[in-house]
């Protein structure tokens, strides 16, 4: 069963497309809207099993939505896109929600949080992250990792890695390989441990920040 999913943006044009990403992507959309009341009535009346929204909606804003849905004692989850650091200052100041990530942020960290969220987990995007002044995460890696320090990981490893920076999930990646989720998982803790990582934030922001470049030559 496809995860439900309402969407309320000040942008209707970015509503489309991310409607458009996400039925892509299996997920079930269930309405979409610029109105902060529209998407409010909406929640309440379809319960989706998450709601991604923005601030400055065209009446109310989505952090009253999520008071007043925390106020009812809702089931839905919540997926914060903040427009500037400014609106993300505001949100994180007033809310304690499931996922937050700016509109600069890649599309694939914002699949990565549906993702996290999805499996029951918070999500805040490192920009995000650094906005709230919690303690970096940071690896051994980054984008100014030479391409020896990839050799360590075997060639399948390399493929898991791009499968990872592609936003693909456990069953995705299974399904590409043709190997199983349980072999996935033992590949992706091999990686963690070889390359010293701290958790699936860690490699997930690793692999995502890696240019393709890294795997050709790696």
């Amino acid at each position: 069963m496809s995860t439900e999913i309402i969407i309320a943006h000040r942008s209707n044009f970015l509503c489309e497309i991310l409607r458009e990403s996400l039925e892509r992507r299996d997920f079930n959309v269930l309405s979409f809207t610029t109105s902060g009341t529209e998407a409010l009535d909406s929640i309440r009346e379809r319960k989706p099993k998450i709601a991604v929204l923005n601030n400055s909606l065209s009446d109310i804003s989505g952090i009253e939505i999520v008071k007043t849905l925390r106020e009812e004692n809702t089931d839905c989850k919540f997926l914060f896109l903040s427009q500037d650091t400014e609106e993300a200052s505001v949100v994180d100041s007033e809310l304690s929600v499931e996922g937050h990530v700016l509109a600069f942020d890649s599309m694939s960290q914002f699949f990565f949080a549906l993702h996290e969220i999805n499996g029951g987990r918070t999500y805040l995007s490192p920009s995000a992250e650094k906005l709230v002044r919690k303690p970096a995460v940071t690896s051994s890696l980054s984008l100014n990792t030479s391409i020896s320090e990839l050799k360590i990981l075997t060639p399948r490893e390399i493929e898991i890695m791009q499968a990872l920076s592609e936003s693909c999930t456990t069953p995705q990646i299974a399904e590409r390989f043709l190997i199983s989720p349980a072999t996935v998982n033992n590949h992706r803790a091999n990686i963690m441990h070889k390359l010293k990582l701290k958790g699936r934030n860690q490699l997930m922001r690793l692999a995502i920040s890696m240019r393709p470049s890294y795997f050709a030559t790696a």
